[in-house]
Order: structure tokens, then C-alpha cells, then sequence
């Protein structure tokens, strides 16, 4: 069974629906029991996925509950502890019981609450140290807010979802320090001195604490950086916080996260790499300019990459910054089926004014390609759609 269907057919597609009233009346008295635990919140733009899977990784022989979303593949990616994914029997028995508990009590709740609220219940089954909790869109008003961090990590700020959140980096910081509270502590990597400046002002106001990691990264590439930030931020959780020994016993791990440098090999290399907005497309190509993951002689063959739905100046943007790469090869944009992926016309038309390659159905060329280094790139429904083309 197809769990996200299920969880389609009785609460509709995914959609931001703000506000906490539903969550909390929806959870009651979980919520302060789950309060009990440490909970990690992780905000911002862009990395908040790798920020909290790097974070996974360094508290194993801890018991955690980590919240993440969307899911790319299958529902259970939203589900994981210590032991990996949820197994999917557990979870579908979980989406059943939870159900039931909705229709009973006519709790109102959106397909992104409505899941929320399932993990909420399944974390309190388990006994745990932490929750790790993925802001999914904002955060002062979204579902995982309900809870109060203990920690807040924030590694990055840009442009996304401006329909909900403005184009104002100002006004998008507000949105994501939402999630502060008195006594928390904000672990950031925010580079602008005015939003560092607004920042400021912010956990004064409120009585929080803050450990400001930019002037510690500059020469960091941006996985680097969500490394360091989940490394200070393990030391910070389990009691060791001395930030000068965080520094020091930091070096960037060279293994990859799902979605972001994974490589799959059949016939070609595919190498997966997440971008799903100006900015990441942006930190991409920054990234494999660096000349850490790529060097004069290990350029890709092939870049293939398509999008979810984005607005025509995005659009534009990150196809302007694929065109103008020297390490991307032949570049081939594409479009794939998804209920979020942009419209194969208008990426058609895009690509031809930018004078980019478009090809429809990219499926059997990924397959007959051999002895090449691929790059898959852009949305991460799309890396999805790659991965089971390719058999995975």
C-alpha cells in the first residue's frame, strides 16, 4: 500500500495551512509531556534536511525521535530514531489508530498536521533523550512549533515559498525565530551583519542564549557548514559546552547524506545532489567550483535536472547558473511526473530561451548511459524519480 495515498484520500494534498490552535488542541497533554524531552528545532531555508540527518549520525547511542519533511520517497522518511525509518507496518498501523482518534474527536487537521500529530504519538510510545524536529515551512506558526525547543539551529536564510513568507530576508528571519523561547539557545550560521544585527536584538528581548557560528565558517563549504553546525550542536545537547573544543575537534566527514552526494553506479555514476531553489542551486554550484567534490579532472559528463514548481524568475535564475557552469558538462533539463513538479511546457520553453537542452522523458537515456559522471540535480521529487528509474 501506497501510505502517502492513503494519507491523500483523507486530508488532501500537502498545503501550508499556519497556525498552532488545531496542533494543540489535536495533541492536549502530549504536548507538555513531550516537553519533557530535549527537543532540537531546526529552522531556516535551506540544510535544515542534512542539518538534522548529520545530527542523527552524532547522537547514535542516544534515543531520539527525529521529525523530518517532505518525504521524497516513501512516508516513513518523516519517521526515524535511532534504530533507522519506522518500518512501514508499525506506521501504518500508527496513520490507522491516529485516524481514528480524528474522526472521533473531529480534530481539523491538514495532511502536514495530521502527520505531525502521528509522530507525536508514536514518539511518546519511546523512551527518549531527544526529538529532533524539522520546521517544515516558516516556524512561528508552523505545526512543530507547538513544541518548545531546548535548542534551535538555523543554517541558513534565503528566498523560498515567497508566496507565504515574503521576499524581505527580514521579514523570513522573523518568521523562522518564532521558534525561540526564554532559557533556549540559538545555534546559527547566518552570514548578513544586519540579520545578525536583528538576531541580536532578538534573544536579548527574550532572554535566550546565542552561539553565532558564521565567523567560524567562512572558508567552509555549505555541507561543511551544516556539519559544524550539527557537531556543536551534539556537544551542546549532551553537556559539553565548551565552544573552543567544539572548534577543535571539528573536521568535515567526506561521507554523504541521502539526497545530498549520494551516488548511485549503474552503468553511468549518478551523483544525487538536492537544489530545489535559488539558493541551493547557488550553494551547489559553489560547492562543486570549490573543488572539493570536483577538480579539473573529475568534472560530470552530464548534468540532468528538473524542478517542482517555481516561480518564472526562479526559474530563469537557476537555469542561467546551470548554463554558466564549467563543471556541469552537458547540461539537460527535463521534466518528470510528480503533482508538485513544474509544468514540462513551460520548462520546455524556459531551457529553449536560456539555450539549454530539453528532453521530455529522460528515463531511457538515464538508463543507457554508461561510463559517464552524471549529476542529478534540482528537486528533490525529482532526485526520487531518478533513483526509482534507476532501480533503487
Amino acid at each position: 500500500m501506497d501510505l502517502s495515498n492513503w494519507v491523500f484520500e483523507r486530508f488532501g494534498r500537502e498545503h501550508y495551512s499556519p497556525g498552532l490552535e488545531r496542533m494543540r488542541f489535536a495533541l492536549g497533554e502530549s504536548i507538555q509531556h513531550l516537553n519533557q524531552v530535549k527537543i532540537i528545532t531546526v529552522a531556516g531555508t535551506n540544510g535544515k534536511g542534512e542539518t538534522v540527518l548529520r545530527l542523527s549520525r552524532k547522537l547514535q547511542g542516544k534515543r531520539f525521535a527525529a521529525w523530518t519533511s517532505p518525504h521524497v520517497k516513501c512516508l516513513s522518511e518523516r519517521f526515524r530514531n535511532q534504530d533507522g525509518l519506522i518500518p512501514s507496518d508499525e506506521l501504518f498501523s500508527l496513520l490507522e489508530e491516529s485516524y481514528e482518534l480524528v474522526q472521533k474527536n473531529k480534530f481539523q487537521l491538514s495532511f502536514y498536521e495530521f502527520l505531525f500529530f502521528v509522530f507525536c504519538r508514536w514518539s511518546r510510545t519511546q523512551e527518549l533523550d531527544y526529538l529532533l524536529l524539522e520546521v517544515g515551512l516558516g516556524g512561528e506558526f508552523d505545526a512543530v512549533n507547538v513544541l518548545d525547543a531546548d535548542l534551535i539551529l538555523l543554517p541558513s536564510i534565503s528566498r523560498d515559498h515567497q508566496e507565504f513568507l515574503g521576499n524581505r530576508y527580514d521579514g523570513i528571519l522573523k518568521e523562522k525565530l518564532g521558534v525561540l523561547r526564554p532559557q533556549s539557545t540559538l545555534i546559527s550560521f547566518i552570514d548578513l551583519a544586519y540579520l545578525n544585527q536583528r538576531i541580536e536584538k532578538k534573544i536579548l528581548s527574550i532572554g535566550a542564549e546565542w552561539i553565532n557560528l558564521s565567523p567560524y565558517g567562512r572558508e567552509l563549504a555549505f555541507s561543511e557548514r551544516n556539519q559544524l553546525l550539527a557537531h556543536v550542536a551534539s556537544d551542546w545537547a549532551i553537556g559539553h559546552r565548551d565552544l573552543q573544543k567544539s572548534l577543535e575537534s571539528f573536521g568535515p566527514d567526506s561521507s554523504f547524506v541521502e539526497n545530498r552526494g549520494e551516488v548511485i553506479e549503474r552503468g553511468a555514476s549518478f551523483h544525487l545532489f538536492g537544489s530545489h531553489n535559488v539558493d541551493g542551486v547557488r550553494k551547489l554550484i559553489q560547492f562543486l567550483h570549490s573543488g572539493i567534490y570536483t577538480s579539473n579532472k573529475l568534472k560530470f559528463d552530464t548534468t540532468v535536472v528538473s524542478f517542482s514548481s517555481r516561480s518564472i524568475k526562479d526559474l530563469k535564475a537557476m537555469m542561467k547558473m546551470l548554463k554558466g557552469s564549467t563543471v556541469l558538462g552537458r547540461v539537460v533539463v527535463t521534466s518528470f511526473s510528480h503533482p508538485k513538479a513544474c509544468e514540462g511546457l513551460l520548462l520546455s520553453e524556459l531551457a529553449r530561451q536560456e539555450g539549454l537542452e530539453f528532453v521530455e522523458d529522460i528515463s531511457p537515456h538515464i538508463l543507457s548511459m554508461s561510463s559517464e559522471r552524471v549529476l542529478v540535480a534540482g528537486s528533490y521529487y525529482f532526485l526520487s524519480y531518478i533513483k526509482s528509474t534507476l532501480g533503487q
